[in-house]
């Protein structure tokens, strides 16, 4: 093994999907409001969301896919919105952290994977801004940490769990997928990095759908129960 790629939420970050994407949408609306009904906004802004979720185009990033879909949405009043949604990341985003808190052991499995001499990897399915997941990793208390890489819809060409997000990642570090670790909770969009070829291990503590004979893990445990498992060496993996 020579990577280990993290997720974040339910993995190293503890929130409640349903309750942070209610927060989330009506704080984004509340800041588009002066230009745009909320109702509208909201609107445009989930059905552009799938759009980038459902990309194959793998010359466009996510945020391309995102904001050309957008635009043509809410186009009558976009060059007054682009701002305020800028304004809404840099300064009123990182409020969102009252919905959410470090998971136990997080920050030692990631130390762990470091301590080991592994390259480490947040792997956060690609549909935020860089500032936003970077804000993430700061209530998770991992933002400090040696990431080699962060995945951020400005940079990533697929979502979770498309094997192309995963072959695009183990490209970065110029690593063939079989020495590169999955490490996360959801069982549909974390176990499909095996995909291609990379192992995979299931987070437990706060898991996110049943284990299926599809996405089988190769190794299973809580978050402390990983940091151990890497701390006890790669030749153990």
């Amino acid at each position: 093994m020579q990577a280990v790629l993290f997720d974040l939420d339910g993995t190293l970050l503890q929130l409640e999907t349903g309750e942070f994407t209610a927060e989330y949408l009506k704080e984004i609306s509340r800041a588009a409001a002066p230009v745009v009904d909320p109702g509208r906004f909201t609107e445009a802004l989930l059905a552009s969301t799938g759009v980038m979720r459902a990309n194959r185009d793998p010359s466009v990033t996510n945020a391309r896919a995102f904001w050309t879909d957008f635009r043509r949405r809410l186009e009558d009043c976009i060059e007054e919105l682009e701002p305020l949604i800028q304004d809404f990341y840099a300064t009123r985003f990182n409020s969102l952290s009252r919905v959410a808190r470090p998971c136990p052991g997080a920050r030692a499995a990631v130390q762990a994977a470091v301590d080991r001499g592994l390259r480490i990897v947040l792997a956060t399915n690609p549909v935020f801004p860089l500032s936003a997941i970077r804000d993430r990793m700061s209530w998770a208390g991992v933002e400090d940490l040696p990431w080699e890489f962060v995945t951020c819809y400005e940079e990533m060409h697929f979502c979770k769990p498309h094997p192309g997000y995963y072959r695009e990642i183990a490209g970065r570090l110029g690593l063939p997928a079989e020495v590169c670790l999955m490490a996360g909770n959801d069982v549909e969009e974390d176990l499909a990095a095996a995909r291609i070829g990379m192992k995979t291990y299931l987070v437990t503590d706060f898991m996110k759908r049943p284990v299926r004979e599809e996405f089988n893990p190769d190794w299973i445990g809580s978050l402390e129960d990983l940091a151990r498992w890497l701390a006890a060496g790669p030749g153990t993996v």
